[in-house]
């Protein structure tokens, strides 16, 4: 893999593969909501600026997964995923309690998508260089559609807005 750095944040860094022509979603440590929130706006930017039809998500190095994790990117953040033009999903499942539940739920959101779970990275790896399209005869990477690129634009825009009402809501006294 030749890796060039795109983002780095607690949970997540995320890179750009050149050599491979994917993205490549590092997760590690332990996945609380707000962590995965800033998380995934921060990847829906790096969708925002590139086109990646393929992506390598590990959650190889995660250790546990908040159980309000797995709703909010069901409810919130699977359906930005739609403007994003990923056509090939590899997802390395958490060795953690939980990690292959919560990678099969989004799955199961994600039916136009192809989307394969892998108990390890070399296996994902190998799947994602068999799926690779062949950009040597001349073939640009899929430029996504203007009207994709508004769509996407407006979706980010509105997870933004959810994480910012979400968190002081988690927040606010209960009123006994």
């Amino acid at each position: 893999m030749n890796l060039q750095l795109l983002h780095a944040g607690p949970c997540l860094t995320t890179y750009y593969d050149s050599h491979n022509d994917w993205l490549f979603a590092d997760w590690q440590g332990d996945l609380t909501l707000p962590g995965v929130q800033a998380a995934c706006l921060e990847l829906t930017r790096c969708y925002q600026r590139n086109n990646y039809p393929r992506v390598l998500n590990s959650n190889a190095l995660v250790t546990s997964i908040s159980r309000d994790v797995t709703p909010w990117l069901a409810q919130e953040f699977v359906p930005v995923m739609e403007f994003t033009g990923v056509r090939q999903l590899a997802w390395v499942c958490a060795p953690a309690l939980g990690g292959r539940y919560m990678a099969q739920e989004i799955a199961n959101r994600e039916p136009t998508r192809c989307l394969t779970l892998f108990s390890d990275l070399e296996e994902a790896v190998a799947w994602l260089q068999r799926t690779r399209t062949d950009y040597s005869s001349g073939c640009a990477r899929p430029l996504r559609l203007p009207t994709t690129q508004a769509r996407l634009d407006e979706a980010v825009q509105r997870l933004a807005q959810c994480i910012a009402a979400y968190e002081p809501a988690r927040l606010a006294p209960t009123g006994r």
